[in-house]
């Protein structure tokens, strides 16, 4: 019976919330499981089926699709905790697709339960591709302190995402650029300024635990071919292109709403995937990324533009903590080193300085 009452906890959790991503499955069905008493261990072909559609909307990257199909999975899998441990990380995998960060951390927390009370995690039969998977995501998503408390979980704090190499930040200006030549609020000639780093400091108050921004509903960036990259290098940016690129310039020029600067990301992120032989665009998307705090993305398209160059400090200082967010310490400090002859000190970047440097 205690086993019994535990689950129903789990599945309480699991009928979700009004408004939510995920779908709110609703008390009838809840009352009808508690009516019904413990049951045998066999799961019913109907949720084997939605476990099977929530993997393969998984695989087509149709997280949302995913995430509603393996809500309702897990659901049906509440009698059997090493099922449900496995479909809890299927659910958490495609909910952080989707960027729902407040899924992540219920069903991170749906996971512990089950770990905790029956060890559907530790002794479940999990394939390891499928926990590593999950634990690459868990150490980016959840933070150190939390995972630290959690046995199973324990070793996932070693497991963030690769981060460049740290001859990126650290390599030689880029050509025509002297250090010291802008001053902190201006970039190159011929282009807006980026924003301050006050203002353009990531949506979270604690920007080391990469659980703080809302909801962003974006993929990782993909990593172009050589062909890919060769082709579109040669090939001008269509007026369209360069309105969407100007559209996320605006929005990322001062501190805005969530939403908005989600939107500028994805507006940026669109004309780098189809043009990763173009700087601008892949700075302007590493931008985007460090403003919802997407360190690994910011990094990944900061690799694609190449060194930002020492007359664009404030760019220099994103990259310094998307590598320090990411788990390159050693690169962080090299560009942050460059970024602060000519960088505007706020107290936002007096506590990365204190972070990266130790000072």
């Amino acid at each position: 019976m205690k086993r019994f009452l535990s689950l129903i906890r789990v599945g309480a959790a699991l009928c979700g919330r009004p408004g939510r991503q995920g779908a709110h499955i609703g008390a009838p069905l809840l009352l009808l499981l508690l009516a019904s008493g413990p049951a045998t261990a066999a799961i019913d072909p109907f949720y084997l089926g939605l476990l099977r559609d929530g993997q393969l909307s998984l695989d087509r990257k149709d997280y949302g699709t995913a995430a509603r199909q393996l809500r309702l999975a897990c659901f049906g899998m509440l009698e059997d905790p090493k099922p449900l441990a496995d479909c809890l990380a299927r659910l958490l995998l495609a909910q952080d697709g989707a960027n729902d960060l407040e899924g992540v951390r219920d069903t991170f927390r749906r996971l512990i339960e089950v770990e905790d009370r029956f060890k559907g995690y530790s002794q479940g039969e999990i394939t390891p591709e499928l926990r590593a998977a999950l634990e690459a995501k868990l150490a980016v998503r959840i933070p150190a302190a939390t995972l630290a408390s959690a046995p199973a979980f324990r070793s996932t704090q070693g497991k963030k995402t690769p981060s460049p190499p740290a001859a990126g930040p650290a390599a030689a200006p880029a050509a025509g650029s002297t250090k010291g030549s802008a001053p902190a609020a201006s970039g190159p000639a011929g282009k807006p300024a980026p924003a301050s780093p006050l203002a353009a400091q990531p949506q979270a108050s604690e920007p080391k635990a990469a659980t703080s921004p809302g909801p962003v509903k974006t993929s990782p960036a993909p990593a172009p071919t050589a062909a890919t990259a060769s082709g579109a290098a040669d090939k001008p940016l269509t007026d369209a292109e360069r309105k969407k690129l100007d559209q996320a310039r605006q929005l990322l020029a001062e501190q805005r709403p969530s939403k908005e600067l989600r939107q500028a990301f994805e507006l940026a992120r669109s004309v780098a995937d189809a043009h990763p032989g173009s700087k601008e665009a892949q700075h302007l998307a590493a931008e985007g990324a460090y403003r919802i705090s997407r360190w690994s993305d910011a990094t990944t398209y900061f690799r694609r533009g190449g060194d930002p160059g020492d007359g664009e400090p404030e760019r220099l200082f994103y990259l310094a903590v998307s590598l320090y967010e990411s788990g390159d310490a050693p690169g962080a400090t090299a560009a942050l080193k460059r970024a602060l002859p000519n960088l505007k000190r706020t107290p936002y970047v007096e506590s990365y300085i204190k972070k990266i440097l130790g000072q």
